[in-house]
């Protein structure tokens, strides 16, 4: 026999006569079981995956087995005789908080008490089971009803060696699910698991993690997630730099204590730490200074990375920010939440130090942005289509605003693009008009060059269209109509469908009508750059989609000139991330291209 196995049944004798001194302390410790049942019921797989990436595991796989039993195997260091110590004692742990591990309250493995009426546990060379009927045979009681589960190793026996450790749950009744449900994002800050397979009804999902020194790639069945990250003191951040990431955070992101909590920090970024949590493990405590602490730090992190464009990371932080939620709100909230911490600290460090960009009042152009900044700028913060948020983050971060009349009276003045003269000129006439200002020559001129270029042009008589485009095609079509509305309907109409234009009549969708199959159909109508951006249903759209599901249909345009294509999008997919943001109470769709058609 083993030294584990001879520690284990020596380990049973000890809890057996320490029943018999006080079977009142059992009774105790089977009402903390029924507290944890209640409080840890959905992060059991959370706390298990905490435990094996502690174990130095590079490997977990979770394995549904039928009957209401799952398994749970990972292949880090096996069991010695303090670990299986600390399984049978109560809120036991051999780790410490602020070390190399993640967990350090002891309640990891105890929290399968939620979910399990039998665990059996299989490390090195030993085998041994909680089960609440063997152990009220061994302690002489009618039965295990007043018992605690995880107490008493049962069946000890010796089996053939094997690495790592493995759990065999069998699941109480009542539990609807079992360890099968993990978050993608409960992956991102693990130290050493690099893959997670999930093996359900025949079914195998995976979650592969690709570490970098900056970046962590999530590779999932339905493709990858991309994060870049950053780090500062207490706190990492990670950014996501592509749509299926930002898909798993969220327009409000994510709070972690290494593990997903249920908190949002009021930026589209994930930020984790080691911050102090409550019971349940699901809400961080924000009055606890290690929790504030992580919070700043964060603060600090995504500041120095705002105010240094250029890099990848802070052009997408910048482009997600913009075109995210109106954080406004969140900094006037009544209490004390993680996103106003978060968010009231960053303002503070970008108001500290400023970036040596400003914020401007009219869109540039790419070429504008890199004239007028020669140290960089970020482009998202200057697109048109941006101009509403840009005009919030200046208020909320408190950027300087640029003053055209300085730049057009430096000695030698930015070569500027002929849409931004034109901008400017119609800029500089409101401000002579309305305020009276008098101009100074460069602002004159630039007025002038617009009143010059403003007088009547006879309007073409036909719409060209290149050759190469053969009439009935979309870039064709969208070069014939201004609206994205009558350009789909007529695209649509010459391949089949009959469909009429109706979005003069605010009646929640733009065309209406039959498709090839005759099928009853309501077409609303979007228009975005990439398949990676975002777009927004309303309150109208969306209800009338909900009322209508498989006969509302979104056909989103994607792109410009001869490479645009049209994309067909059932939005009451199940499957179909999307999230409600509180600019306008609309709902906002991201990572929506996979599930998409291409018409052609």
């Amino acid at each position: 026999m083993s030294d584990l196995a001879r520690h284990l049944l020596a380990l049973q004798d000890t809890l057996v006569r320490e029943h018999a001194q006080a079977p009142g302390l059992f009774g105790e410790i089977a009402r903390m079981e029924d507290l944890l049942a209640d409080t840890y019921r959905n992060r059991v797989p959370y706390e298990l995956l905490q435990n094996s990436d502690d174990a130095d595991s590079t490997a977990v796989i979770v394995e549904t087995l039928g009957d209401g039993r799952f398994s749970w195997s990972n292949d880090g260091r096996v069991l010695d005789e303090r670990d299986v110590e600390a399984l049978c004692r109560s809120a036991s742990s051999t780790k410490l908080r602020g070390g190399d591990s993640i967990g350090y309250r002891g309640i990891g493995f105890k929290s399968l008490a939620a979910i399990a009426s039998r665990i059996e546990v299989r490390s090195a060379d030993v085998v041994f089971t909680f089960d609440k009927t063997t152990a009220a045979a061994l302690l002489g009681e009618p039965s295990g009803a007043s018992l605690p589960l995880i107490r008493i190793p049962a069946n000890v026996r010796v089996a053939e060696r094997v690495g790592g450790t493995s759990f065999t749950i069998s699941c109480r009744p009542s539990v609807n699910g079992g360890l099968d449900a993990i978050d993608p994002i409960s992956a991102l800050f693990l130290r050493n698991i690099t893959h997670v397979e999930i093996r359900s009804k025949g079914s195998t999902r995976s979650i592969r993690i690709d570490r970098g020194q900056s970046e962590v790639s999530l590779c999932l069945d339905e493709g990858d997630a991309r994060f870049g990250v950053l780090r500062y003191g207490t706190a990492t951040v990670a950014v996501p730099l592509n749509a299926r990431a930002s898909a798993l955070t969220g327009v409000r992101g994510r709070l972690a204590c290494f593990l997903p909590l249920d908190d949002e920090v009021g930026l589209p970024i994930v930020v984790s730490g080691d911050l102090l949590t409550d019971p349940s493990r699901t809400h961080a405590v924000v009055a606890d200074d290690s929790t504030q602490r992580v919070l700043a730090d964060a603060a600090k992190a995504v500041a120095d990375r705002l105010r240094a464009p250029g890099d990848p990371v802070s052009e997408r932080l910048w482009q997600l920010i913009l075109e995210g939620e109106d954080i406004r709100s969140l900094l006037v909230s009544m209490g004390t939440s993680a996103s106003k911490v978060l968010l009231t600290s960053l303002r503070e460090e970008m108001t500290a130090v400023r970036p040596s960009f400003a914020y401007s009042s009219l869109p540039l152009e790419a070429e504008d942005v890199a004239a007028v900044f020669p140290d960089g700028a970020p482009a998202a913060l200057y697109d048109q289509r941006n101009q509403m948020a840009a005009r919030s983050m200046k208020a909320v971060l408190g950027l300087k605003s640029l003053d055209f009349s300085s730049v057009l009276s430096k000695p030698e003045p930015p070569k500027l693009s002929g849409t931004l003269q034109s901008r400017l000129g119609q800029h500089f006439q409101e401000l002579a008009r309305t305020h009276g200002r008098t101009l100074t020559a460069a602002e004159r001129k630039l007025a002038q060059a617009v009143e010059d270029s403003s007088s009547p042009t006879p309007a073409p008589s036909a719409v060209s269209v290149s050759p190469s485009q053969p009439a009935g095609s979309l870039p064709a079509v969208i070069a014939r109509w201004r609206t994205a509305e009558v350009a789909t309907m007529e695209f649509l109409n010459g391949r089949g469908w009959n469909l009429r234009d109706v979005s003069g009549q605010n009646v929640g969708y733009d065309l209406e009508g039959t498709d090839p199959d005759a099928r009853q159909v309501r077409v609303e109508v979007k228009k975005v750059d990439h398949p990676d951006a975002r777009f927004a249903m309303t309150n109208n759209e969306m209800s009338l989609m909900l009322t209508a599901p498989g006969g509302y249909l979104l056909a989103v345009i994607v792109g410009d000139g001869r490479h645009v294509k049209l994309l067909l999008l059932d939005p009451s997919s199940e499957d179909l991330p999307r999230e409600r943001v509180c600019r306008r109470w609309d709902w906002e769709f991201t990572d929506w291209a996979r599930f998409a058609r291409a018409i052609d």
